[in-house]
């Protein structure tokens, strides 16, 4: 029950007089109350009836306070909790902190202090609902908005590049050089708008479905080969080589390959697509004692050292002339490193002007 002018507060204690003291107090203030004498005996009163706020008492006989505490943040973990006792000292009321509890008083209280320890627990479990409910809308807002944008816009998107493609293709005829390089541009830059929408899609993907859910085991060695498997023609009509250098011995790691590869393909495409003419794109694998690395790197620019705090950011693109002028999406680093870090992970960047840069990916074993 959402607290408001009546909340429910729980009283745990196995002091008859402090819980009789507690409800003649909390019952004038305009709240409900349920007493329990002992700790198990609240645990059994919450799962009937969860309360908005408990007062525990710290020593009781069989589960006390701070085990009643532990089991509560498990369970309850927007039910605030109060600690009462009258043996209170700095250290207790540290571990009982740091365990959950939102504040701590001492018997014999005022009922003034009582009073002012429950309103402001109240306010604070008022928050944590608001907070708990705006998070659920926004959710429920960002569900809704990629429905529309995966059925609104992504259909008519395609049906329109579809249409496009027999202009560009000349199939009812040649057209005169200006609209035909008019209509080549239209269709990059719609080119360019699909790719970006979809990369968005995934990213918001990834919030949506669990990638622990979907991991299995898979061997070091295939994943690198699947990777060079899907990365060498396009290294190749690029005009540029690729060199591959496998570990010889192999290990199996727990991941979500289809996620994985994408985020590993994301970084090799980069490469191949922000390298040099006729330059070399390096895919090197290393397994050490507890992680596996994947490095891939390029011969191309670089990235500017100011840049690289930001690289991974949603939508960022790079200032650099050189690099601006390659088309993307600002999207592929973010949700590369999402997918990476997603597998315990990271990506380590490793870059200067002129000398290319290299990605390494980290993942535990």
């Amino acid at each position: 029950m959402a607290p408001g002018p009546q909340a429910h507060i729980l009283c745990i204690d196995d002091d008859e007089i402090a819980r009789e003291s507690a409800q003649v107090l909390l019952s004038r203030w305009g709240h409900r109350v349920s007493l329990a004498s002992s700790g198990q005996a609240g645990l059994e009163l919450m799962q009937q009836d969860p309360p908005d706020l408990v007062l525990v008492d710290l020593q009781m006989p069989g589960l006390n306070g701070l085990q009643v505490l532990e089991r509560v943040s498990l369970s309850h973990p927007d039910v605030i909790l109060i600690m009462v006792t009258g043996h209170a000292t700095l250290r207790r009321a540290v571990e009982a902190m740091k365990q959950g509890a939102y504040d701590f008083i001492s018997k014999p209280f005022p009922p003034d202090e009582l009073r002012l320890a429950v309103e402001r627990g109240l306010e604070r479990r008022r928050l944590i609902l608001e907070t708990k409910a705006l998070r659920e809308e926004k959710a429920r807002m960002e569900a809704n908005f990629m429905t529309l944008v995966s059925h609104q816009m992504c259909s008519p998107l395609a049906a329109v590049r579809q249409l496009l493609e027999v202009p560009v293709s000349q199939a009812r005829g040649p057209l005169p050089p200006a609209y035909q390089d008019f209509i080549v541009r239209a269709v990059t830059r719609l080119d360019l708008l699909i790719q970006s929408i979809n990369a968005w899609l995934a990213m918001s993907r990834l919030d949506e479905e669990g990638i622990d859910e979907r991991k299995i085991d898979a061997p070091f060695s295939q994943i690198i080969k699947d990777l060079v498997r899907r990365v060498e023609d396009e290294a190749r009509l690029a005009g540029q080589g690729l060199e591959v250098q496998a570990p010889s011995e192999d290990c199996v790691l727990e991941v979500d390959l289809e996620s994985l590869r994408e985020a590993l393909y994301n970084l090799a495409s980069n490469a191949v697509k922000y390298n040099q003419p006729r330059g070399r794109v390096l895919i090197k694998g290393r397994i050490l004692e507890h992680q596996v690395e994947i490095a891939i790197g390029d011969q191309g620019p670089g990235i500017p050292e100011k840049e690289q705090a930001y690289i991974f950011n949603e939508f960022y693109r790079s200032k650099s002339r050189e690099i601006k002028s390659k088309p993307g999406s600002g999207l592929g680093l973010s949700i590369a490193r999402r997918v990476i870090r997603a597998h315990g992970g990271d990506i380590i960047v490793n870059s200067a002007p002129g000398q290319g840069a290299t990605f390494t990916v980290v993942l535990p074993r």
